[in-house]
C-alpha cells in the first residue's frame, strides 16, 4: 500500500515519517520512507531553489516531472509488497500552486489535469489540519526561519484548497493542533483501519512457508 501525508508547514508536528516507518515495520510491514520533492536530479533543483525568477506554472511542471518518475518508483515498491510512506504528493502541488502566492499562479483545473496523467490514488492520504495562525505561531516560537509560503493569508487559501481536495479524494483529516502524541495516535488508528485489508509481504511468505511444510 501507499500512504501519503501532508501538513501546511514542515515544523508543525512532533512526529516524523521516520517514526511512522518504524511503527509500520514493528507491525511486520517492510516499509520505504520517501518524500517530494525527491532526491533525484529534478527534485534536487526544486529543493535547492537554484532556478530564480521562474513562474509558479514552470515550477509546477518541475514538480510534475519529478512526481512522474517518483510515482513509478513507488508503484514498484508497492508491487514488491512494501508499504510506502510519502511526505507530500500531488495535492501539495495543487494546493500551493493554485492558491495565489503571486500573479503567475496556474489554474487549478490545469494542475489537476497535468497530474492526472501519471499520479495514482494512494491507499490513504493523511491531511494534518491546523489553523495557519497557530502553525505560524509555532514556527515563530521556535525561532525557525519561515519559507516563502509561510504567510498567513496565503496559508488560509492553501488550507481551503487542501480541505476541498480532501472532500474530492477522500483524504483522512487529522486535527494537528493536538499534541504530537495525540496526532500520531490518530494516524496509527486510521492506518490500522485502512491497512487491515492489505496483508504485509512477510505474512504471505510465512503462509507460503507453512504450506510447504504441510506438503512435506
Amino acid at each position: 500500500g501507499i500512504i501519503t501525508h501532508r501538513r501546511y508547514d514542515n515544523k508543525s508536528n512532533d512526529w516524523e515519517t521516520s517514526e511512522l516507518k518504524e511503527w509500520l515495520e514493528d507491525s511486520g510491514r517492510e516499509t520505504v520512507a520517501t518524500a517530494e520533492p525527491t532526491r533525484s536530479r529534478i527534485g534536487g533543483i526544486i529543493r535547492a531553489g537554484s532556478i530564480e525568477g521562474i513562474s509558479q506554472r514552470t515550477e509546477a511542471l518541475l514538480f510534475a516531472a519529478d512526481r512522474s518518475d517518483h510515482t513509478e518508483q513507488m508503484q514498484r515498491w508497492a508491487c514488491e509488497g512494501k508499504t510506502v510512506v510519502c511526505d507530500r504528493y500531488f495535492a501539495s502541488t495543487v494546493a500551493y500552486q493554485s492558491s495565489g502566492l503571486d500573479a503567475s499562479s496556474p489554474d487549478r483545473g490545469w494542475l489537476l489535469a497535468l497530474n492526472s496523467e501519471f499520479t495514482r490514488v494512494p491507499s490513504v492520504t493523511l491531511l494534518l489540519d491546523i489553523d495557519p495562525s497557530e502553525s505560524i505561531a509555532r514556527v515563530e516560537s521556535r525561532k525557525e526561519a519561515k519559507s516563502k509560503f509561510e504567510k498567513e493569508d496565503y496559508l488560509r487559501r492553501v488550507r481551503m484548497e487542501y480541505l476541498r481536495l480532501a472532500g474530492e479524494f477522500g483524504f483522512r483529516v487529522i486535527d494537528a493542533s493536538a499534541s504530537g502524541e495525540e496526532v500520531f495516535g490518530e494516524a496509527k488508528r486510521i492506518l490500522e483501519e485502512v491497512l487491515r485489508c492489505i496483508r504485509p509481504k512477510r505474512y504471505w511468505e510465512r503462509e507460503a512457508g507453512s504450506s510447504e511444510e504441510k506438503r512435506l
